[in-house]
């Protein structure tokens, strides 16, 4: 399937997802470059491998940019120390705090030398479907906080959520009408081309 296409669908599946002008307006003031960025919850440390990791979820292709290259990681950042509760945001940074150190012991390799390949080989090892056992779930089923899957899981919805929010998708991929208002019945593939609307 065509990355388009994805994204489409994609947009399609989350269209619940509320782009209220809280969530727009922290979209839109990140803006750092990325070797300028300092993240306000992870560690510098960390905010660099969750750059690497938002590019295996959505890379750059022929035609469309990569979440890098649309701040993806700086939302992701920002969203949760933020908007998630502050119990939320302390669990999720332990929790991504963990996954780090999983992720650096299971690769056996330095931030600087991490290539896609690794990232791959821990998301086919550590995410799991819906359909899926997550064996530490299962192990630990009093256990408080998120286990590894569920903060991959978690942070592969928010990559997703944030790249289609940002304008760039929002204009040129997916159906955009700038002044909304009207009302339109009919066909999905005769209205938009078969795109799906944009959520801003």
């Amino acid at each position: 399937m065509k990355r388009r296409t994805a994204l489409r669908q994609m947009a399609y599946a989350a269209g619940f997802v509320a782009a209220t002008p809280t969530v727009l307006s922290l979209l839109n003031s990140c803006t750092s470059p990325e070797d300028q960025w300092m993240p306000e919850l992870l560690s510098p440390e960390e905010g660099r491998f969750l750059t690497k990791l938002v590019d295996v979820f959505l890379p750059k292709t022929e035609n469309l940019p990569s979440a890098t290259d649309l701040n993806v990681p700086q939302f992701i950042d920002k969203y949760v120390g933020q908007i998630y509760s502050q119990d939320n945001a302390k669990q999720f940074k332990a929790a991504y705090t963990k996954m780090n150190i999983e992720f650096f012991e299971y690769a056996e390799v330095k931030l600087d030398h991490i290539k896609e390949a690794h990232i791959k080989n821990f998301l086919d090892e550590f995410l799991k479907l819906k359909s899926e056992i997550d064996h530490e779930r299962l192990e630990k089923p009093d256990f408080e906080g998120w286990t590894t899957s569920e903060v991959l899981n978690t942070l592969k919805s928010l990559s997703i959520k944030a790249y289609l929010t940002t304008e760039k998708i929002g204009e040129e991929v997916l159906a955009y009408e700038p002044i909304p208002g009207a009302y339109y019945c009919g066909d999905l593939n005769e209205l938009t081309g078969g795109r799906s609307w944009s959520l801003g």
